[in-house]
């Protein structure tokens, strides 16, 4: 079988599945199967896959058919720059996340009083990683102090696993329902946590959704963990300290009522490049 037959018989068979981007499904399945780039694959059409190549892809052909990311094959993800380990135990860090990574970076050039960095539900410590790995080129000289908390342990091992392959050592961190192990006070606070409705989490479960169930259930209306986060951060916060949370684009508007009502003294609405609400900030004092 050359390379083009394969790629094009694992596209017709993505697409089939209603894959959203079937060709490059297969040609990063490919692409790790041959440890070939994606240009030498695309110029390489006429080349015979080797066995060893074809059984490795048709193995992976048939695990994304059965509804596994692709990151969870490659067992990596690209965000912000850098690639993070991923496996069944964490959420696959979407790209719509790097706009919580974006003005965190953005507040920290506009106020040079921030020194301490917690990230609530890191996962894979996406957040808290890329915030440490980028700090240094965007901002050379400042010290800030970066930790995060997780009520997974097993998130916790791939945060760890991701800290010591990307940065080289590991971030301060310990398991905590959200901030209630948690010792402040901190100049920001971030979180991406689970904010889908718990019969929406079923319905994905049933249909066999492969991330885990604590990394996205947010209660019944998906704002149960958002609302108490919110309370626990005040007490968390130095006075003018942040707090930024990721939600849906139909929360939004709830988090900002929310973040009024407790007692925050300026909220601001950031915007993902679809034009959804996607970031709340909302600054205490």
């Amino acid at each position: 079988m050359t390379i083009r037959q394969a790629l094009l018989n694992a596209r017709d068979l993505f697409r089939n599945r209603g894959f959203e981007t079937p060709f490059l499904d297969a040609v990063l399945l490919l692409s790790a199967c041959t440890g070939l780039d994606k240009a030498k694959i695309l110029a390489s059409y006429g080349e015979e896959l080797g066995k060893e190549a074809e059984d490795c892809f048709h193995e992976a052909v048939h695990r994304r058919l059965s509804g596994h990311p692709v990151s969870y094959i490659l067992r990596r993800k690209e965000f912000y720059g850098l690639s993070f380990y991923v496996d069944e135990r964490v959420l696959v860090p979407r790209p719509e996340t790097e706009v919580l990574v974006e003005t965190a970076l953005r507040i920290l050039k506009e106020d040079p009083s921030i020194h301490r960095i917690h990230d609530v539900c890191t996962g894979t410590g996406c957040i808290p990683i890329s915030l440490a790995a980028h700090l240094p080129k965007a901002m050379p000289g400042r010290e800030v102090e970066i930790s995060a908390s997780d009520l997974s342990e097993d998130a916790l091992e791939v945060f760890q696993i991701n800290c010591l392959r990307i940065l080289g050592y590991v971030l301060p961190h310990r398991e905590s329902d959200l901030l209630s192990q948690v010792e402040g006070p901190f100049d920001m606070i971030t979180a991406n946590p689970p904010y889908i409705a718990t019969a929406e989490v079923d319905r994905m479960m049933a249909s066999g959704w492969p991330e885990p169930r604590l990394a996205l259930d947010g209660g019944e209306d998906g704002m149960m963990l958002i609302h108490r986060l919110i309370v626990q951060a005040l007490e968390r916060l130095r006075e003018n300290g942040y707090l930024l949370l990721e939600g849906a684009d139909s929360q939004a508007e709830a988090i900002q009522q929310r973040l009024y009502s407790q007692g925050y003294s300026t909220v601001e609405v950031i915007y993902d490049l679809a034009g959804r609400m996607r970031v709340v900030v909302g600054r205490k004092g």
